[in-house]
């Protein structure tokens, strides 16, 4: 515990505004409500309008890491949450079908370019070896919010409207934002770097100088001969598009059973008490071995997790599949951001980030009408085997590039511990 009390105050109050904005965002949890039962728009409507997000997602990671690292992580982070807040108040009084999914493409594009952001800035702040400790404690304040959500949504609506749900979500967009322009300062590496602490992909010991920031085709190229991180970043999708199925067509497939949605609503609910309770015990174990070893491992925890609902028909054997594969993600979530860091060059740091996010919004967007179009023609035991193959393919790929992901690379961070102070404070480590 002591080892997450001692992160800096930036990744703490990054973690506590993830929180506030998590608990506040409603879009996706109510936009298939709101758009059938308030607009009266069809179900296949409301798949398209999360088709459409997803894909301003991807293009919001790549350009959202492309200007963190060209801008600076704080610009980009509150252009993304003020200018989504922006966007999702101008939704909530959409009612045509071609603007409801121009602004969500919109919203999509503006408010996930945070994603790369505060992740480049969490990695700039701590060594490596603090690393899956600064990243299991903004998950864990992630799904902490994304848990309160739904609850404080519900209360919401049935005090006031739909439109109070989007207008609070746009609220706490709003605080996070001001907790960033006045307690954050900027971590953006100085342009004068020394390339004695930069590690390109981490692997291939390869070190640059450079007075510039990486022009976007240079970063392109060298990310597309980075194949390590190319494989660790499919490998990632892999086994996103096998959790992606415990959203969409679990669902599903427990209706077919017989299943009501409160009885999903209580099945599922066991992932995220197990992470909320669990997850920091478990990073400290992780943590000690070799992180090749746990991705691998993890994967494989995932796929017998989900294969095993081939074999179950109760709520009970289904909580127990939902157990199986949470521990598996509560291996995986700790190392893979904190793997990503140390593949990437510190130049370059949030572009890597958003190729990494563009693994989980991939599998976000196509993980849906696949794991459904399975269903629906073979069956759910052909899905969850499905899920098993994708999972062992997954950890297949983790152990190929295993020596070059194994232990953390060995590097101070490029802002000083005690750089959270004050602008002035923010230096190269260097």
């Amino acid at each position: 515990m002591n080892k997450f009390l001692t992160l800096p105050k930036t990744v703490q109050l990054l973690c506590f505004g993830s929180l506030i904005n998590r608990a506040g965002q409603m879009l996706l949890v109510f936009m298939t409500i709101y758009l059938t039962k308030n607009l009266g728009y069809s179900e296949t409507f409301a798949a398209n309008c999360f088709g459409v997000f997803g894909f301003g997602a991807i293009l919001a990671a790549l350009v959202g890491g492309h200007f963190a690292d060209v801008v600076g992580r704080k610009i980009v982070m509150l252009v993304a949450l003020v200018g989504g807040g922006a966007a999702l108040v101008a939704f909530s009084y959409m009612t045509n079908q071609y603007a409801i999914l121009a602004t969500i493409t919109v919203f999509a594009f503006i408010s996930e370019m945070y994603r790369p952001a505060s992740q480049a800035m969490i990695a700039d702040c701590v060594s490596p070896e603090q690393r899956p400790h600064a990243f299991t404690l903004m998950y864990l304040a992630i799904n902490l919010g994304f848990a309160m959500a739904p609850m404080i949504g519900a209360l919401l609506i049935d005090r006031f409207s739909f439109q109070a749900v989007f207008v609070f979500d746009a609220l706490t967009s709003l605080i996070f934002g001001v907790i960033i322009f006045l307690f954050i300062a900027e971590t953006l590496p100085d342009r004068e770097s020394d390339g004695s602490t930069d590690m390109v992909s981490g692997h291939d010991g390869a070190k640059s100088r450079t007075t510039e920031r990486v022009p976007w085709h240079d970063a392109f190229g060298q990310i597309m001969r980075d194949y390590v991180f190319l494989m660790f970043c499919l490998a990632t999708f892999c086994v996103a598009v096998v959790y992606q199925q415990g959203v969409s067509t679990l669902p599903l497939y427990l209706a077919r059973l017989g299943f009501g949605a409160d009885d999903y609503g209580r099945i599922i609910m066991v992932n995220g008490i197990m992470i909320v309770f669990l997850q920091i015990p478990i990073t400290s174990i992780v943590v000690r071995f070799n992180r090749a070893l746990i991705v691998a491992l993890a994967s494989v925890v995932t796929a017998i997790g989900f294969v095993l609902k081939a074999h179950v028909d109760t709520a009970w054997g289904f909580r127990i599949t939902v157990m199986v594969w949470t521990v598996g993600e509560m291996m995986a979530m700790p190392l893979v951001a904190a793997i990503v860091s140390d593949l990437a060059p510190k130049r370059m740091r949030a572009r890597y980030m958003g190729v990494y996010t563009v693994s989980y919004s991939g599998a976000n967007m196509i993980a849906a009408p696949i794991g459904g179009m399975i269903l629906v023609k073979y069956g759910g035991s052909v899905l969850w085997r499905t899920c098993f193959a994708l999972g062992i393919t997954s950890s297949m790929l983790f152990a190929i590039i295993g020596r070059f992901i194994a232990t953390p690379k060995v590097y101070e961070p490029t802002v000083k511990p005690d750089a959270d102070q004050s602008r002035e404070d923010v230096q190269h480590a260097g």
